[in-house]
């Protein structure tokens, strides 16, 4: 898979996991909204996957130089959503609108890995599937249903699991406030990365340089797109087996 290839399937998996945890969130976690949009099993759903989200945005705070000044859970919040604010910079050279824009895109990244090691700490981790991403789109809901079958029904563990799994799959895609600060990062990243390697290609004498460089940013966009792949396997088994009782639940709550 050349530099090309792995930019694609980053691209395509990471908009796959966020449509597939906006539909966990508003068919099956939703579901369990009293009429208010609170209430105690919400939150007992909601607190596992909230806390990895907002914590993934104290994360990119702090990894673009930021201290935390605030996370507020979405129990304690009283608009029930949750929020992280950051603080004075630790570092002395720090960019605030790119820390914004990185923070809003960190739940997807590091929900993704939490999910993986979590199967692992669980014991699941024998059931998730090793996925080429060039593979993946093609036959996405073939290996979830390939992963709910090979989980072993006998073991608490599972049932742990599957409700960290939909926990924290339904909140590993960025607010509607946090895609205002995500979309113009990306558009500037993007943009800076090709001046960058740009310029590069026309330095004759930082031609092994620039090799080194691309060579790196396919292997992290390939390790990346592994970590997404398995991600998303989970998020659709996870959506495989709760979104119809999800329906149905929501639909015998409006009579």
């Amino acid at each position: 898979m050349n530099l090309t290839e792995a930019l694609i399937a980053v691209t395509a998996e990471a908009t796959l996991l966020f449509l597939l945890s906006r539909l966990l969130f508003g068919c099956v976690i939703s579901s369990f909204a009293d009429r208010r949009g609170k209430g105690f099993s919400l939150a007992v759903l909601r607190l596992p996957g909230n806390f990895v989200h907002e914590f993934s945005h104290c994360l990119g705070f702090w990894l673009c130089g930021y201290r935390v000044k605030r996370m507020l859970l979405c129990i304690f919040d009283p608009q029930g959503r949750g929020s992280c604010r950051p603080g004075r910079a630790w570092s002395p050279v720090t960019f605030p609108q790119l820390a914004i824009g990185l923070a809003a895109l960190m739940p997807i990244v590091s929900g993704s890995l939490i999910l993986i090691l979590t199967a692992r700490l669980l014991g699941v981790g024998e059931h998730v599937p090793s996925v080429q991403p060039d593979q993946l789109l093609e036959t996405i809901w073939q290996h979830a249903f390939g992963f709910v079958h090979a989980l072993n029904w006998q073991h608490w563990q599972t049932y742990l699991f599957l409700y960290l799994a939909l926990s924290i799959g339904a909140e590993l895609s960025p607010s509607a406030s946090d895609l205002r600060y995500a979309i113009p990062t990306l558009i500037f990243l993007a943009l800076g990365t090709w001046l960058f390697f740009f310029a590069l290609g026309h330095a004759h004498n930082l031609q092994h340089y620039r090799l080194t460089m691309l060579h790196w940013l396919q292997e992290s966009l390939l390790q990346l797109s592994s970590v997404l792949a398995v991600a998303l396997v989970i998020t659709a088994a996870a959506a495989a087996l709760t979104i119809i009782p999800g329906l149905m639940l929501q639909a015998l709550r409006r009579r």
